[in-house]
């Protein structure tokens, strides 16, 4: 076996509480390179009583191409254990330990790894809620206008061409009115993007926090969302803009006016005074926009200021949550703050970060929940629609995605398949809706939290920002209902099954065009299949007992001996069940 390719690490992404007796560890070997790995633990304490050590198999739970990925989650009731790794190909049997290998089992405490002894306070924990999770991303100023009177004097026609102005009056009131088409749905979360005061339809340059834009409503307004919503089992999750503001934000205002004589002067990054505003400013700022400034969390006054936002939203107006804006470009020591005081409040308030590439950083339990995956996204895209990943090679992608995060990060990941900064999917699909419904398949089989942007459950089409920002469709004969009832139907799916919510994850076959996955929770378990293809494929599996049902489709496969034969249909797929 090739040395050089196992790794393992203590702490970090290698060996971690998930509770205060329940721990995961995980190594990493060549790819096919290791027939079997077992994990030999021991208490720390008690290391010389060799009755004391114990054995548990690892299971191989990924690969990406280049490395294959064992894990397995110990229940120990020890202060601190030691722990090696026993990998055995063939007759070769190889112990690693404390980074050095051993052709015999070593004995003594300096040749084993140590796990020492973990606060309860260090352990990563999610909202248990966020498992379960199903998403609605909302842009309020399209979804619905349920106010006439706060409507913004030059507003447009709902279903007209949109452009970066362009206004159409959509509001709380608005999605106070949808909430029973939303239970209807069934969905249990919405996220909301920014709804605080600002000059803009899309709400990302805020000149207010401590008020509802009074284009969408009041603080009341808002807290009868939150207070309706939670009668129908839904949670709402806000959008906090903590990178930037606007230009009209109180401190930034008072830099215009008084120049270096402003007491606001440090929450910016200024190059020169006197500051003016311009394409080209003499400021930090959000993606070299002007209008809008780049806040420094560096600075105590600025950190107390946005916290101190995200914990008045959460007592006032009971939000479940926050969505965080252009996270990776705020420094971590904000986030470990912010995630301290969000907590302290609201327990099981859910933090979520934008960042569209790793975030492992980020996600180590001292700062966000999860984040919004985007990462799935362009796998699927590649998988689907540019042709670029085969199966197997999507299965890589899923391998490095497992092992990328923290379990419990892991398991809440937004999927997300488009939003208000991409276009939508069935535009990047050139129309295909059989590419469409696959994508949206795989987003609520995958493991993590489906997230729907508004509309696209209804058949919206719209390119790049802002024209994936029409106005939702509420015109029931332009709807697509056969999609409609698409996305119903494997909600309920998602809601009836455990196995899709909170259970493992792992690839169990693949061909040219078949990708095949498992999810499994206690006695229950689903192997889903994939055929991007654009032809039939006839499968012929071994399954025991009388066969298997496609929970998707109602079909039956009953097994001849000990085999069934199913064909799967070009671009879609099937979630079999055991009878």
């Amino acid at each position: 076996m090739l040395r050089e390719a196992i790794y393992h690490r203590i702490d970090l992404d290698y060996c971690y509480a998930l509770s205060k007796n329940k721990f995961l560890v995980k190594l990493r070997t060549k790819q096919d390179d290791v027939e079997k790995v077992n994990l030999i633990y021991m208490d720390k304490y008690k290391f010389n009583e060799v009755k004391k050590r114990y054995y548990k198999p690892m299971k191989k739970i990924a690969r990406d191409g280049m490395f294959d990925y064992y894990e397995t989650i110990i229940d120990v009731e020890m202060l601190s254990f030691f722990y090696l790794f026993e990998l055995i190909d063939n007759d070769e049997k190889t112990y690693y330990s404390n980074y050095k290998f051993f052709n015999e089992k070593p004995d003594g405490d300096n040749s084993t790894f140590v796990k020492p002894a973990k606060a309860e306070k260090d352990i990563f924990i999610v909202p248990e809620w966020a498992r379960k999770a199903i998403v609605y991303q909302i842009f309020p100023e399209r979804f619905n206008n349920g106010d006439k009177s706060n409507d913004p004097r030059n507003i447009q026609d709902w279903y007209s061409k949109v452009d970066r102005e362009s206004m159409l009056g959509g509001d709380l009131e608005g999605i106070i009115n949808k909430l029973d088409y939303l239970q209807e749905l069934g969905i249990n979360t919405i996220y909301l993007t920014p709804i605080f005061q600002a000059g803009s339809n899309h709400k990302y340059n805020t000149f207010d926090y401590f008020k509802v834009d009074p284009q969408f409503g009041t603080i009341e307004t808002l807290k009868k969302l939150v207070s309706k919503a939670h009668e129908k089992g839904i949670r709402i999750i806000l959008d906090a803009v903590f990178n930037h503001c606007g230009v009209e934000f109180y401190a930034f205002k008072d830099i215009l006016k008084n120049g270096e004589r402003s007491q606001y002067k440090d929450w910016f990054d200024i190059k020169r005074f006197p500051v003016e505003v311009r394409e080209d400013p003499d400021y930090a700022t959000f993606g070299y926009v002007g209008v809008m400034p780049k806040l420094m969390t560096k600075n105590p006054k600025v950190k107390d200021y946005l916290i101190s936002i995200a914990t008045y939203w959460i007592k006032e107006a009971d939000i479940d949550g926050w969505r965080l804006d252009v996270a990776d470009e705020i420094d971590h020591s904000f986030w470990r703050e912010f995630r301290n005081a969000v907590k302290a409040v609201k327990k099981d308030a859910l933090i979520i970060g934008e960042i569209w590439y790793d975030s492992s950083s980020w996600l180590q339990g001292d700062q966000f929940d999860s984040v919004m995956n985007y990462e799935l996204q362009k796998a699927v895209s590649d998988f689907i629609i540019e042709d670029k990943f085969s199966p197997k090679e999507f299965e890589y992608s899923m391998g490095f995605l497992r092992v990328l995060y923290k379990l419990p990060a892991y398991n809440v990941l937004w999927n997300l398949i488009d939003s208000h900064d991409t276009p939508r999917f069935i535009n990047k699909a050139k129309g295909d809706k059989s590419k469409f419904k696959l994508a949206v398949f795989m987003q609520f089989t995958l493991p993590g939290a489906p997230m729907i942007y508004y509309g696209d459950e209804v058949g919206m089409t719209g390119g790049q920002d802002p024209d994936c920002r029409r106005g939702m469709i509420w015109d029931e004969e332009k709807q697509d209902n056969e999609l409609l009832q698409y996305y119903k139907k494997l909600i309920k799916i998602r809601k009836d099954n455990l196995s899709l919510t909170l259970g493992e994850f792992y690839t169990i076959y693949t061909n040219e065009n078949i990708y095949g996955f498992r999810r499994a929770y206690e006695e229950e378990i689903l192997d889903i299949y994939i055929n991007k293809g654009n032809r039939a494929e006839t499968l012929s599996l071994n399954v025991e007992g009388e066969g298997v049902l496609d929970i998707l489709s109602g079909d039956k496969y009953e097994t001849v001996d000990g085999k069934i034969n199913l064909i799967i249909s070009e671009k879609s797929g099937i979630i079999l069940k055991n009878m």
